[in-house]
């Protein structure tokens, strides 16, 4: 009874899981096909130029009896931050990470607790049970990184857009 309620469970996830993939696909697909045949949309916000922020070269010294730790951090304070590369423009994007996480690592607790229940009663648990319940352990792990990493990317864009 056990193995079916733990399978049939599994097996609903897994329902679930493509279920949203293919409504996620079926979005992006029908927003594509919307977009195309739509007139471009005009920016309403405008933004002001920002003056730069370095100081005229009149008001610089001239002196070359300063440190070349002053030069480093003089340059680095002027400098303006490197745009984000692509790399990290993807991982922002993926924003279904972490339910996805959320949700492998509630089957894997699932899965798991079942697995002690089999094994602390007289029958014996299904060869291939232990394997699935480390995959999912280390998809659930790898899957929750991921959205980690995805947090940090959006946290980079964010803060690059508010420096410009």
């Amino acid at each position: 009874m056990a193995w079916m309620l733990v399978m049939g469970s599994v097996m609903l996830s897994v329902v679930v899981c493509l279920g949203w993939a293919g409504w996620a696909l079926g979005r992006w697909c029908l927003g594509r096909l919307n977009t195309s045949s739509a007139p471009p949309k005009k920016s309403t916000s405008r933004r002001t130029p920002t003056p730069s922020k370095r100081q005229p070269t009149a008001r610089r010294k001239t002196s070359s009896t300063r440190s070349s730790t002053s030069r480093s951090t003089a340059g680095k304070a002027d400098a303006e931050p490197s745009p984000p590369w692509g790399l990290t423009r993807l991982l922002a994007s993926c924003r279904a990470a972490l339910p996805l996480g959320l949700l492998v690592l509630f089957l894997f607790g699932g899965a798991r607790l079942a697995e002690v229940g089999m094994q602390s009663s007289s029958q014996s648990v299904p060869d291939g049970y232990h394997k699935v319940v480390a995959v999912l352990g280390w998809t659930a792990s790898l899957t929750l990184l991921l959205a980690v990493l995805s947090l940090l990317a959006s946290w980079r864009i964010a803060w690059y857009e508010a420096r410009q």
